[in-house]
């Protein structure tokens, strides 16, 4: 992994054999509340870090947004039709 700094922060190019990822460093303020619970969910063994957990959470978020935006657009076709 490399990294560099630019205006919005450090970049990370990671290069594996499968995959090469661009990566950004970013800070967020959670309450403490959550995450203990992240760190369980670590000690578990269900994410490896903090970060690939809020990776698979940032991930369903936007696809959660996009299925709702697929479901309006097809409503909207439906009603458009009717």
């Amino acid at each position: 992994m490399s990294g560099t700094r630019s205006e919005r922060g450090s970049v990370y190019v990671t290069r594996r054999e499968d995959y090469t990822a661009v990566t950004r460093v970013i800070s967020v303020k959670l309450p403490v509340g959550l995450i203990e619970v992240l760190d369980e969910l670590i000690e578990k063994g269900y994410f490896q870090n903090r970060s690939d957990a809020i990776r698979e959470a940032i991930r369903k978020l936007l696809a959660s947004y996009r299925d709702l935006d697929t479901q309006k657009l097809s409503r909207g076709l439906m009603l458009g039709i009717r």
